[in-house]
């Protein structure tokens, strides 16, 4: 074989050496999946320190998983109610809005409908979060116009309303510059998320994919709202409410184990 064509083998040898390694490495952390339509972000998991001196902290590691790249809109939940016949008023104009006034337990059927879950407290704290432990998901220094909250001048005449153009909800998506570390969005502020976790105080020990206590009286919501001072609207700020109540600026994001499942069954607490 003469030199020309070892070398155009060696390079089309390295060339499917290539191809096989590029299809073979998985996800990188941020990827956006497409999981039944809807923006999934890919988390890589690993061992992350959650809380803080205030709040408590906790060691733990987390599978890799998948989370909504934004908060439920009123237009996809639209869908959801009208399968199951679930009474739903709000006007098509505000589709684009997320989705509030839902029950802990509705919010976590329509995720198996959708054939994923709640995120638990710690894999919604990691998505805002990232690795480096920052105060907000953009990074340290609070800043009124990076999140839809409460930045105290909302009842002032000022040419869009407030420091963040917004004085109530906003529409999904609309701080793509201050999404988190892995490309999250809406992780501060617009609507506090309801997570899978019952409300307790962090263990003291490190655990391994930790979903909070088996029952409690308080389900944790995370991220804060347009409501929200910017102090609570940290990464690592819990809160809690009860599980059947519902209020205007209480939503959710779904997330799901890596490789996603197919979609599931209704469960039979939805209402």
């Amino acid at each position: 074989m003469n030199r020309g064509a070892v070398t155009s083998v060696s390079m089309l040898l390295a060339a499917l050496a290539f191809l096989s390694l590029s299809c073979s490495r998985g996800p990188r952390p941020g990827d956006v999946i497409k999981v039944k339509g809807k923006d999934m972000v890919y988390i890589p998991g690993g061992t992350v320190t959650l809380g803080d001196s205030t709040m408590g902290r906790l060691v733990v590691t987390l599978k890799p998983y998948l989370i909504d790249k934004y908060e439920v809109t009123n237009g996809e939940y639209r869908e959801f109610a009208k399968v199951f016949g679930l009474p739903f008023s709000v006007a098509p104009a505000y589709d684009d809005l997320p989705v509030v006034n839902i029950p802990w337990e509705t919010a976590d059927a329509f995720a198996a409908w959708r054939g994923c879950r709640l995120p638990t407290e710690a894999e919604w704290e990691f998505a805002a979060r990232g690795t480096d432990g920052r105060r907000y998901p953009w990074g340290n220094p609070a800043d009124a116009e990076k999140a839809n909250g409460d930045d105290g001048v909302d009842i002032m005449t000022v040419p869009d309303g407030s420091k963040d153009g917004f004085s109530g909800l906003a529409p999904v998506g609309m701080f793509p510059k201050y999404a988190s570390p892995f490309g999250v969005e809406d992780m501060a502020g617009n609507v506090w998320e309801w997570v899978q976790d019952w409300y307790a105080p962090y263990p003291q020990n490190a655990v391994s994919d930790y979903a909070g206590p088996e029952s409690g009286e308080q389900k944790v919501v995370r991220g804060g709202s347009y409501k929200t001072n910017f102090l609570n609207l940290r990464t690592f700020h819990r809160a809690y409410r009860v599980p059947g109540g519902a209020a205007d600026d209480v939503g959710f994001r779904c997330a799901s184990d890596y490789p996603p499942r197919e979609r599931g069954a209704l469960p039979s607490n939805v209402r």
